[in-house]
């Protein structure tokens, strides 16, 4: 709503973080291990040099290192009976040394002997000769090639393992024997010409002229399209020729099917299906996509895809039992846990039972018997965790046949649920669906409700912490659930626990870490090189891993990690995913869980470490916007790892990490986000540290060192470099001579404590900045830090100006920090002391004082080249002119302001700028684009809330009618906050949405208002008069109300609001109006509408117009006012969007159009306003429009010789009437109608007599 004023009001603490990096002041720049050699790649984007404070370098890869790619024995079932189910803290260097790998120099001279051995059996056939040359010369080439090393070392790895299968396969004596060796001729051809490819790729890479060299780099992508190309041809070729042998080899004679007996097997699998999941949030569109598939008249073949916990079961469980998809297959239903199967017999024996077959006998008859069977009529059959049988990878090959062999089936509907994201070959999938993601939060948060029948905060954290991952949700709502458990006391076990408290059980369903040990010990985690040594690394990355921070560890990183390779394998187990912004990121549960069970080695969180404090040390250079945009992707990274620098030193100089945490402060102060751990655990480090028991007598004469101070308050941005003072006013204050280095240390501290507080402020957590900055304080006067203690006496300042009752306390702090900053010739930190200043006039109405301080603070910014500075003075400039209501010069104020703030990237300067400029397009009635900025204020800021823009956009939502929007929480934040002049203008608007949806009476005027009745903010009190003065007015309280508003209006001329002075004007026109005192009334109207015409009021004007025709009206002089309220209000109203001010138009041309008999337009135009203020839900104006309709069918009754219909209407419409001015309290308006219905009682043959 545009008709009062909007008050602009300081926030709580400084410009930005006063406290910062040292300049030559003695403390060490971060460095690592002297013994390091190898430098990191600078995080600086390309054409930025990096800070010289802090460089990074990398350890040198240790040759025992714990995560040695190396090749290792297969992994027994104890050991991996002892990986699964112990969940003891190991590195992750351990737990990869009992993990197979990749092929050795031993398997390439065993596939050597036995490619030798098949050449010898095989003299005759030239085509396997062939291929067994070309297998030899690809493995004789591995150790030549130079370049992409890693990935043709890969694709020779997999040549040799599938070369060992077909040479096998070969060797067996029913291919030796017969006519099987003459029908994979071609087959064995079309094999060697794919090696023979191979080949040709990887022998020019084994060239190592310079000119080869120079070929291998110009046609990079080629090369790695060609190898890939390959790669998907081998895979291929070897599932074929598996299926092909399976088709063409003759098998021997085997014992009929019919004639075996039961199984001999003591357990069998869960054959039947469970029960359909009763708790099914957030799937909808998977599973109804899934059971369109299903119902299709050609059998669909799918998988479902996604990391455990996420969800598969459930939806193959949900589908199967779908109602369509039950009426289809009836009792061919068919539910196969693979979760024991480790080969396809076991499938193949698995199906057989649920078939109710006798499964005892030759594995490929029983396949048969099985494919017959189902043949007879449709199935469809979900077989669930089908990983595990498909990871071995000796059993690969037999399950990818016996699944091709299902799905040759034109009878049989296949779902498959798999761990990971990637398809078994060799199958023409009907739809690939992408791997299942975490539901929503709505979702989750309806999960959580469902099982536990709670909900709160602390629930809402609890299901973030896990990411929604929905198996978690579960296990935490179960655990919810129990009688006496609270979600406080959950969330406080899970900071402790974390996953480990997930947990209901010892499977996969019913325990987190089961779930996640299970994934990271599938057989593709195993053989991929890296994998888990890459995950351990992202445990320590909350944001995940940018595309630059992956260029840098793929350069510099420790150990012999291929980086790309273990993407790829996390990938194809969907353990990783891409988001948005393009980094590669682990779902919260399997971070937490890594980060617990398989840290990092300590050399490659030495170098993390090494990277985001050197990246986090650059936070003070605010021009530079790709560092911003830098330390905005990577923040929470960089929060993590300082962090963890602090309590995992790894011999790092305490000092060093203290000044990456208030170089980061910087950034998180200035985008307003991010929390203070870093910077609190700072403190607590600094505050261990042991005081000297020598100290150094000529440091009583210390002088505080010259410091680097880059800083935002309530008036935005400051950078500026202090020049060392040639003398200090403020010795220590302890007579005890201080040690110099303990005196660092102090400092520090004191830094640290003044960030703390800063950051409070930034949460309105006001009490407890309060305090850091007393402690600060204390210890800049102790180390005689003049330059920090008058950051100190600033920022008390800025929480002191918060209350009216402190407001002299406020300015002396200010008054003596401006003096101090004088004294050590520091003009920028002069110039915020005089925006503070500045801020407390217009707080205290004293603006000619407010815009002298401004342009004062606005002059020296510029002297000293400090465009942050110049935005936050011309920002309080447009925030004084906008308590003046000059609103044009507002807005120019803060379109300067915003211009510099998008110059230098600052988005709270740019959110406060937008803001300011939102609120003088309310106050001009140009609502929509005033909605545009304020929105876009709150979004770059989200999801931090600011209650004085959620005040400024309810209202707008108030201009729009859009009452229930309105009532939002800024008034909730304000109180939260103790801010009693924020919540004074809340209580206000309140008051006056209720008044112009149903009026307001006294007592309920009183409620909202009461309390604030006695303020001393001279604005606050004024808006309060005027809106008792409405109040009263209404209920016909005349003297009370002409009172109110006289004393509303002489107030708001003291303080110069031009708009508060006009609104004040307009109702006491309207209080002449209902005195019937028209010219008094038009000379109120006339001087509004002055008013709101020299602030480009529009709402305010076309409301002036509305009641300069409602006095024409009721001056008999119709003709002029329907051209004012058609040319002048009419016009106006529309032109803003104003329905209900449309409305009140229409109302009064209804009007105009009864007192001439023009019945049926003055019907129809009542109407019309009755639609208008019905859409603007305005009760009181619904009831003026009813009464008036009313009126109108009562004449029509009259006129049309007492019709019926008409006299019908009219008593309706006035009965509805008194029925909404009854609430409203409108005391003459509720009188005038009762003794109209009785006069129309009175009136009407057929309720003559009836008692009104």
């Amino acid at each position: 709503m545009g008709r009062t004023i909007v008050h602009p009001r300081p926030s709580s603490s400084g410009a930005a973080i006063f406290y910062g990096v040292s300049s030559g002041n003695g403390r060490q720049a971060l460095k690592v291990d002297s013994q390091s050699n190898q430098a990191a790649a600078s995080v600086a984007s390309p054409g930025v040099v990096s800070s010289p404070q802090i460089s990074i370098s990398t350890l040198e890869s240790s040759s025992n290192s714990s995560f040695s790619e190396g090749s290792t024995p297969a992994t027994s079932a104890s050991s991996l009976s002892a990986l699964v189910k112990g969940p003891s803290r190991v590195s992750t260097d351990s737990l990869l040394q009992s993990l197979p790998t990749t092929v050795s120099s031993r398997d390439f001279t065993a596939i050597m002997a036995l490619a030798k051995d098949t050449t010898l059996l095989f003299t005759n056939a030239p085509y396997i000769q062939v291929v067994v040359g070309v297998v030899q010369q690809i493995i004789q080439i591995a150790d030549d090639v130079q370049t992409y090393q890693d990935r043709c070392l890969e694709l020779i790895h997999k040549v040799t393992l599938y070369a060992g299968v077909i040479f096998e396969a070969l060797r067996s004596p029913q291919i030796r024997s017969g006519n099987c060796l003459d029908d994979l001729k071609s087959d064995l051809l079309y094999m060697s010409s794919i090696l023979e490819s191979i080949y040709k790729i990887l022998q020019p890479l084994s060239i190592p002229t310079l000119s080869a060299r120079f070929s291998r780099v110009v046609l990079r992508e080629e090369i790695i399209s060609r190898i890939e190309e390959q790669d998907r041809k081998l895979d291929t070729m070897i599932t074929s020729f598996q299926a092909i042998l399976r088709t063409k080899v003759v098998q021997p004679p085997e014992p009929a099917v019919k004639n075996s007996t039961p199984t001999s097997k003591s357990t069998r699998p869960f054959i039947r299906p469970r029960s359909k999941p009763q708790v099914m949030f957030g799937r909808k569109a998977e599973i109804d996509r899934l059971v369109d598939l299903a119902l299709r008249p050609i059998p669909a073949r799918v998988a479902i895809l996604g990391t455990g916990g996420i969800g598969k079961t459930s939806v193959a469980l949900s589908v199967l039992h779908d109602d369509q998809v039950a009426a289809r297959f009836g009792d061919n239903r068919l539910f196969i846990s693979c979760e024991a199967a480790t080969c396809a017999d076991h499938i193949i024996g698995d199906l057989a039972f649920s078939l109710h077959m006798a499964v005892d006998g030759v594995s490929c008859q029983l396949l048969d018997a099985v494919l017959e069977h189902l043949k007879l009529s449709p199935f469809l059959i979900v077989l669930d965790n089908f990983e595990t049988p498909w990871d071995i990878l000796d059993a690969r090959s037999e399950v990818e046949t016996l699944l091709q062999e299902l799905t040759s089936l034109t009878t049989v509907t296949v779902l498959l649920t798999i761990r990971g994201s990637q398809h078994p070959a060799g199958i023409d999938w009907t739809d690939l669906l992408p791997p299942l993601q975490p539901v929503d939060m709505s979702s989750a948060l309806e999960i959580f409700r469902t099982i536990s029948r709670k909900m709160d905060d602390h629930a809402e954290k609890l299901i973030r912490a896990v990411d929604c991952v929905p198996l978690a949700v579960t296990l935490l709502a179960n655990l919810a659930a129990v009688d006496g458990e609270t979600t406080e006391a959950l969330w406080h076990r899970w900071c402790d626990e974390s996953v480990a408290m997930v947990e209901r059980g010892n499977d996969r369903l019913t325990s987190l870490d089961c779930s996640i040990q299970l994934s990271l010990s599938s057989p593709r985690i195993r053989r991929g090189p890296g994998a888990l040594k890459l995950l351990s690394l992202l445990s320590l990355l909350p944001d995940g891993m940018s595309s630059e921070t992956f260029r840098s560890l793929e350069r510099g990183i420790p150990g012999n990690t291929q980086i790309k390779k273990g993407i790829s394998t996390l990938r194809q187990n969907a353990l990783v995913y891409v988001d948005s912004a393009g980094s590669t990121r682990i779902l919260s549960p399997i971070r937490l869980y890594m980060y617990s069970h398989h840290p990092p080695s300590s050399e490659t969180r030495r170098f993390l470490q090494d990277y985001f404090l050197t990246l986090a040390s650059q936070a003070t250079a605010t021009e530079d916007l790709v560092i911003r945009k830098r330390l905005c992707m990577e923040s929470g990274n960089i929060e993590a790892l300082l962090v963890d620098s602090l309590e995992n030193p790894l011999g790092r100089p305490l000092e060093a990490a203290v000044d990456a945490v208030l170089a980061f402060c910087h950034h998180t102060y200035l985008c307003g986000l991010g929390s203070s751990r870093g910077v609190s655990l700072a403190v607590e480090k600094l505050k261990k540290l042991p005081v000297p028991s020598r100290v150094n007598q000529s440091a009583k004469a210390f002088q505080a060192p010259s410091k680097a101070r880059s800083f935002r308050n309530r008036f935005g941005n400051v950078r500026f470099w202090k020049e060392p003072p040639k003398s200090l006013a403020l010795p220590p204050q302890n007579d005890a001579p201080i040690d110099g280095e303990y005196t660092r240390m102090l400092s520090l501290r004191a830094d640290c404590l003044g960030c703390w507080g800063q950051l409070l402020s930034r949460r309105f957590l006001f009490d407890e900045a309060e305090e850091k900055f007393y402690q600060a304080k204390e210890l800049h006067c102790q180390t005689g830090d003049t330059s920090g203690h008058a950051y100190d006496l600033h920022n008390l300042g800025c929480l002191l100006s918060r209350r009216s009752s402190t407001f002299k306390d406020a300015e002396a702090k200010f008054a003596e920090a401006k003096a101090l900053h004088k004294q050590i010739g520091d003009n920028v930190g002069t110039a915020y002391d005089l925006m503070g200043l500045g801020q407390l006039s217009v707080q205290q109405s004293r603006f000619t004082d407010a815009r002298l301080q401004f342009s004062q603070a606005l002059e020296l910014s510029v002297e000293c080249n400090d465009e942050l500075g110049q935005a936050s003075a011309l920002n309080n400039l447009g925030k004084a002119e906008l308590s003046c209501s000059a609103f044009r010069v507002a807005e120019g104020y803060f379109s300067r302001a915003l211009e510099l703030n998008v110059k230098m990237d600052d988005v709270v300067g740019r959110a406060d700028s937008l803001a300011g400029i939102a609120c003088s397009l309310l106050l001009r009635s140009r609502f929509a684009e005033a909605k545009q900025m304020i929105k876009e204020a709150i979004a770059i800021r989200a999801p931090a809330e600011n209650p004085d823009r959620l005040h400024i956009l309810g209202r707008v939502f108030v201009a729009e009618y859009k009452f229930q929007r309105a009532e939002q929480r800024a008034m909730h934040l304000h109180e939260w906050m103790d801010d009693e002049s924020g919540r004074a203008d809340d209580l206000n608007y309140l008051a006056v949405i209720d008044f112009y949806r149903n009026g307001l009476t006294e007592g309920a005027l009183y409620c909202r208002l009461g309390d604030v009745r006695d303020s001393t903010d001279g604005s606050t009190l004024a808006n309060v008069m005027a809106a008792y003065g409405m109040m009263y007015l209404q209920i016909c309280d005349f003297e009370t109300a002409e009172s109110e508003l006289v004393s509303a209006l002489h107030l708001h001329k003291r303080l110069e609001n031009l708009l508060g002075q006009a609104f004040d004007l307009h109702h006491l026109g309207c209080y002449h109006i209902r005195c019937l005192r028209f010219d008094l009334a038009i000379h109120h109207f006339h001087d509004a509408l002055a008013l709101h015409e020299q602030i480009e009021n529009v709402q305010g004007q076309a409301d002036d117009h509305n009641k300069l025709a409602e006095i024409l009206l009721r001056q008999g002089l119709y003709q002029e006012a329907l051209t004012v309220i058609v040319c002048r209000a009419m016009m106006l109203h529309t032109q803003i969007g104003d329905i209900g001010g449309q409305g009140d138009d229409m109302y009064i041309q209804a009007c105009v159009f009864l007192e001439q008999s023009r019945l049926d337009e003055a019907e129809a135009a009542v109407r019309q306003a009755l639609d208008l203020h019905t859409q603007a839900d305005l009760g009181y104006r619904k009831a003026l429009d009813l009464a008036t309709l009313s009126s109108v069918h009562w004449e029509k009754y009259k006129i049309g010789m007492k019709s019926g219909d008409d006299e019908r209407r009219a008593l309706d419409a006035i009965k509805e009437a008194i029925k909404l001015f009854e609430p409203c309290d409108a005391t003459e308006e509720l009188r005038q109608c009762k003794v109209r219905l009785a006069a129309m009682l009175e009136y009407s043959p057929n309720h003559a007599g009836v008692n009104s």
